[in-house]
């Protein structure tokens, strides 16, 4: 049976993501931009300034989310922070950062006196998991100071891991710890490749996640936060505190990015494809997941065209 769970996690529904620079401190293989890196501009301030009365006028979207690249990396940030502020329409103002310059207690300090009040923190494994994942020796440990001068504010922490071959082995003992910091939701992503095939051998198969959910929902119920996997098919569903969301915020992106976006197949499902199942926000599989472990038919399920906020299966 279908039914619908009320949580109160971060609804991106309501949130706008405006890419406003494209540079960044790390060399992470997992990021969906890294084939893009020096290919996509800035969005100038002139520009951001027109996009941001074309939201307000909207009246849609209270929450902006500024994003990049590595955000914290652009010399204006405080710059277009403060004025997103001023402008007195936005609840909250979200960066999504890889917390790493987030160690410099005074740097953050400015940021959230501008206006910022949400940060969507990533985080990749423990120590050298974390360090081989972006690419930077000592990234790790910078993180884990941004998170401790975070726990100093009132502002929302949710961390935000893609989940690879290369953490999966310490997925359990990684919960355990990214739980005992200050993110109030921790987010698991499932890792987009951005080509037809896995060249990178990074895609984890859904029959491992399923058999560590039970786990993994009574690390968080311990801990009383909350997790969502993003981006995995619906259908594999667990029961609160897990999640399992395919909502992404309404995201202004250069054209650029979306021509290759479309071209990585995603949404590959058996049931969708054969008309069995209508969920209008199941990202299913990709090409490259179906190219290297097949179409699962025998592990997922139609679940129809409701769009509940969760899907619980009962």
């Amino acid at each position: 049976m279908i039914h619908v769970m009320e949580d109160s996690r971060i609804d991106f529904k309501k949130y706008c993501v405006l890419s406003i620079w494209f540079g960044c401190n790390n060399k992470c293989g997992i990021c969906m931009l890294s084939k893009f890196k020096g290919r996509l501009p800035e969005m100038g301030f002139d520009r951001y300034r027109s996009v941001l009365d074309t939201i307000i006028a909207g009246g849609r979207f209270r929450n902006l989310i500024l994003s990049g690249g590595e955000v914290t990396t652009f010399a204006h940030l405080e710059k277009y922070v403060n004025y997103a502020a001023s402008l007195g329409w936005f609840d909250t103002i979200q960066i999504q950062t890889n917390g790493r310059r987030l160690s410099d207690r005074k740097y953050l300090d400015r940021l959230i006196r501008c206006g910022v009040n949400e940060f969507f923190v990533s985080i990749h494994g423990i120590g050298d998991t974390h360090d081989r994942a972006t690419g930077i020796a000592g990234s790790f440990e910078e993180v884990l100071r941004g998170l401790a001068n975070l726990s100093l504010y009132t502002v929302k922490v949710i961390s935000n891991t893609v989940l690879t071959k290369n953490n999966i082995a310490e997925l359990k003992e990684f919960l355990r710890f990214v739980a005992a910091h200050s993110a109030e939701e921790i987010h698991l992503w499932n890792y987009f490749p951005m080509e037809p095939r896995d060249t990178r051998d990074l895609l984890v198969r859904c029959t491992d996640v399923v058999r560590i959910l039970p786990e993994l929902k009574e690390i968080v119920k311990a801990a009383g936060k909350t997790m969502v996997l993003k981006s995995f098919p619906l259908c594999l569903y667990e029961g609160p505190p897990v999640f399992f969301d395919s909502v992404f915020p309404a995201t202004v992106l250069p054209d650029l990015f979306w021509r290759e976006f479309g071209k990585s197949g995603f949404g590959r499902c058996p049931y969708r494809e054969r008309g069995e199942c209508t969920n209008l926000e199941c990202w299913g599989l990709s090409s490259a997941y179906m190219e290297k472990y097949g179409n699962e038919r025998a592990l997922l399920k139609p679940i129809g065209r409701s769009i509940p906020k969760a899907t619980a299966a009962g």
